[in-house]
């Protein structure tokens, strides 16, 4: 998987869903695969190439899993992975380059330089904007788009739905400085993750008003972006986009004439590739698609550690889950690593390796540790738990007051990985006595089934992002401080009055050593709230042309759009 930060929030990972394996389940959860481990992954494989070596010109076709519904990646419907990481960095701004080891730096397209510094407590960030960085209207993008984009995000602005308000509510003003182009942020505090908040901008245009922001942005409109590419139409016999060459792109020329972005199934991805009827297949995450990509004569499997990991979310406001006691009691039955085995069965991976301990940082990464030990695998703890709780058996199943301890697990119709889990989560509570009812869900559906909280329990995949923390609030708290309601995006519905107050300090806290400190103490929180469940991360592995170069699989690092091409 390439790795395209555009926003400072992780993404509904819905492309990645589709993951097949349905192989018996393995009580033990032990495993003798050997493969790629966590350890083991490249942090990139992306054949990166100087420019000089590419050949002018050419169509890259890859395939996402729907074309956007909604062309802002800011909005709560516009959270998508094919949008935020495949697609927005070919047309939209993205003001920071990753580096291998996660660090940003500003895109030289569009930021010539940063200035931050610290009065009275309160953070200041001087962007100096590339002054040649034009909206496709041909305004030049300035203070006041930034401005505009800050009062969409902040929160404080009734009517708007952004994805999350991270960041944005850290910040008390946006001003001009001596030029138009220069945008003079002030934050409330400190906020280290300042660059996550700022990486992409949104035109004024685009985000004047609730109505314009929620719903202006269901066609492409080509005044509104600013990148390399440029949106030219979508053929819906197809169901294709294209994306040509922005001849209004101040930086330099764009390698390749065109991109097209197809709709397809996951399952259909390895052997259309195959057929060489488009050139990448990335997210490969089953043995048949492995082996079958890697058919075609030409092709070269590119990998690397994945920010993307599986998970399970509870409903903490579904009247059998309210009782965190029933929660954590669900959670010691689940068995993650027969999971993880047989979601990844066939594949390259020691799935052992993957198993996901914490919900904010990534196996390998600074700041990570497992905080899962008291949530391992323990049916029989899991039994005592519930007895303790007053769920006592009466035949198969556990009843409370009358009331038989009955679980909907919303199960993606069509999304194997959904199903397998569903289908191994049952098995798993009918060992402690909890009746689950599998839900059948249109996969399409996701969104809406999570932003109505219509489910119990429900599995996806979160796509994160190099700021490990940048996360918090979206998933695990409210929109800020003094928020009394969930974010947007904190499907579980949970507020923990502790978590509230390590993510306050979270926020403003500058010392990475510290900061990493306070976060392990929340994820620790977390674990005991059994809101979301981790289950494993990924490997990322993406068959692509043996010529097809700065593109691949990478963890972290980020390569312009402009420089992908074909060698000559």
């Amino acid at each position: 998987m390439h790795k395209a930060i555009v926003t400072s929030v992780v993404v509904l990972a819905v492309s990645a869903t589709a993951l097949t394996g349905c192989g018996q389940k393995n009580q033990s959860g032990g495993s003798s695969q050997s493969g790629v481990t966590s350890e083991s992954a490249p942090m990139a494989q992306l054949n990166a190439v100087d420019r000089d070596q590419l050949k002018d010109g050419g169509t890259l076709r890859l395939a996402v899993a729907q074309l956007p519904t909604g062309w802002n990646p800011m909005n709560e419907n516009g959270s998508t992975t094919d949008l935020a990481t495949t697609i927005w960095r070919f047309v939209g701004v993205t003001n920071f380059d990753i580096t291998e080891d996660g660090t940003p730096k500003p895109n030289p397209n569009y930021i010539s330089s940063t200035d931050v510094e610290t009065k009275g407590g309160k953070q200041i960030v001087t962007l100096h904007l590339n002054p040649k960085a034009k909206w496709n209207s041909g305004r030049t993008i300035d203070y006041t788009d930034y401005q505009a984009t800050w009062k969409a995000n902040s929160g404080s602005a009734p009517g708007f739905l952004p994805t999350s308000t991270e960041g944005f509510n850290q910040i008390s003003s946006v001003d001009k400085g001596d030029k138009d182009t220069d945008v003079v942020l002030t934050f409330k505090t400190t906020y280290p993750d300042w660059a996550a908040t700022l990486n992409t901008v949104l035109p004024k245009e685009g985000v004047c008003d609730p109505d314009t922001f929620n719903s202006g942005w269901k066609k492409p409109n080509p005044e509104w972006f600013a990148g390399p590419f440029v949106p030219t139409g979508v053929d819906q016999a197809s169901k294709t986009l294209t994306v040509k060459r922005n001849d209004k792109w101040w930086g330099d020329k764009s390698k390749l004439d065109a991109v097209t972005f197809k709709v397809m199934a996951d399952a259909a991805k390895a052997k259309v590739v195959a057929n060489k009827e488009i050139d990448v297949a990335s997210n490969i995450i089953t043995k048949s698609g492995y082996q079958t990509a890697k058919k075609r004569p030409d092709v070269e499997m590119r990998q690397a550690g994945s920010l993307q990991w599986r998970q399970f979310t509870f409903n903490t406001q579904s009247a059998m889950l309210s009782d965190k006691k029933v929660r954590q009691a669900i959670v010691k039955g689940i068995n993650r690593p027969a999971i993880a085995k047989s979601d990844l069965a066939g594949m390259p991976v020691n799935s052992d390796t993957l198993m996901l301990g914490n919900h904010f940082f990534m196996p390998g990464q600074a700041g990570y540790q497992d905080n899962s030990a008291d949530y391992k695998y323990d049916p029989e703890a899991a039994k005592k738990s519930l007895d303790k709780a007053g769920w006592k058996m009466r035949g198969d199943h556990r009843v409370k007051d009358g009331q038989t301890l009955t679980i909907s697990y919303a199960q993606l119709s069509g999304v194997p990985t959904s199903e397998n889990e569903g289908a191994l989560f049952k098995q798993d509570m009918a060992q402690i006595g909890v009746k689950v009812n599998l839900v059948k869900t249109p996969s399409e559906s996701l969104p809406q089934t999570l932003s109505s909280h219509s489910f119990d329990v429900i599995a996806f995949a979160w796509n994160g992002t190099p700021y490990p923390t940048i996360n918090a609030r979206q998933i695990y708290g409210a929109p800020a401080a003094d928020s009394k309601q969930p974010s947007q995006s904190n499907f579980s519905q949970l507020l923990d009055p502790e978590v509230e107050k390590l993510l306050a300090k979270i926020d403003a806290e500058s010392d990475a050593s510290k900061r990493r400190e306070l976060t392990n103490r929340a994820d620790k929180i977390i674990w005991d709230d059994a809101t979301t469940l981790p289950l494993y991360r990924r490997i990322s592995f993406t068959a692509v042309p043996k010529n097809l170069a700065n593109f691949g699989a990478a963890t972290f690092q980020t390569v312009h759009a402009e420089d992908i091409g074909f060698q000559k």
